[in-house]
């Protein structure tokens, strides 16, 4: 089967047997998904540690392409803040609000770089 192609004189290029037409580039599109882009780990770590500094945890994890682990980290952080609130009456909250918030404010930018790292050798590599 071929496809007419409008800008070509002469025989039309066979069709693969994924059924997909022929693109230049050496890979048919993906019905509803566009051209796989590298993320930006810059972009990640930002996007981790700017809403991070307002408690919204997440964000860039999300972005690298880890859903499940950036909304773990939204749910979790809220669960354990208004804990640490409630432990603000017994003097404790005092000392592990703010280390809890550092916590999240490292470790949340560390998983979206690694992540990032993850998904673009994995673009690199072919795979999907």
């Amino acid at each position: 089967m071929t496809y007419p192609n409008p800008y070509q004189s002469g025989p039309q290029q066979p069709m693969p047997a994924s059924g997909q037409p022929y693109q230049p580039g050496g890979y048919a599109p993906v019905p509803g998904q566009g051209p796989a882009v590298p993320k930006s780990a810059g972009a990640a770590v930002a996007l981790e540690l700017v809403p991070g500094l307002f408690g919204i945890f997440g964000i860039g994890n999300i972005y690298a392409g880890k859903m499940v682990t950036g909304i773990v980290l939204m749910v979790s952080f809220w669960t354990f803040f208004w804990i640490n609130v409630l432990l603000t009456f017994i003097v404790i909250g005092w000392i592990t609000l703010p280390m809890t918030w550092v916590a999240y404010l490292v470790a949340g930018p560390v998983l979206a770089l690694r992540a990032t790292e993850r998904y673009n050798s994995r673009l690199l590599s072919g795979h999907r």
